[in-house]
């Protein structure tokens, strides 16, 4: 009895390939996303600490102005930080899709290729059975003379 050999074998692996890709490249935007919103949140607990600090002890104007700027900046990259994450969250949106449709993509072959081995093994049967049928006649035959 030959072997079972899927026709499509190279391009479900060329499939499985594009689909194991897009699982790692989403897995690198969780990474970045991640990254972002703790650099996000360090840059907030900054805030928080300049403005206790600035409550506990007293400064004069200038030192005031100083931390009044620093804030802004502060302010100013946590609104940076906010755009990379929405960025990301996009990216990340599209991403997904894409291992969705792969995914679909390469469960659709491996339906087909069950498809074809069922189809094989019918025929594998059939052919078996037919070989058997001819040797019971022959032996029939035999018996017969």
């Amino acid at each position: 009895m030959p072997n079972f050999k899927f026709k499509f074998e190279s391009v479900r692996k060329v499939k499985e390939t594009f689909e194991k890709k897009a699982q790692k490249e989403l897995a690198q935007i969780d990474l970045f996303i991640t990254k972002h919103q703790q650099l996000r949140q360090k840059l907030i607990d900054e805030i928080n600490d300049l403005r206790n600090s600035a409550y506990r002890t007293k400064m004069n104007v200038s030192e005031l102005q100083f931390i009044g700027g620093y804030d802004n900046v502060l302010r100013q990259q946590i609104d940076m930080q906010t755009e990379v994450i929405i960025q990301l969250e996009k990216k990340r949106e599209k991403k997904i899709e894409e291992v969705v449709v792969k995914t679909k993509e390469k469960k659709m072959l491996n339906q087909l290729e069950e498809t074809h081995k069922e189809n094989f093994n019918k025929e594998s049967n059939a052919v078996e059975l037919k070989y058997f049928d001819e040797v019971a006649v022959q032996n029939f035959n035999k018996a017969k003379k």
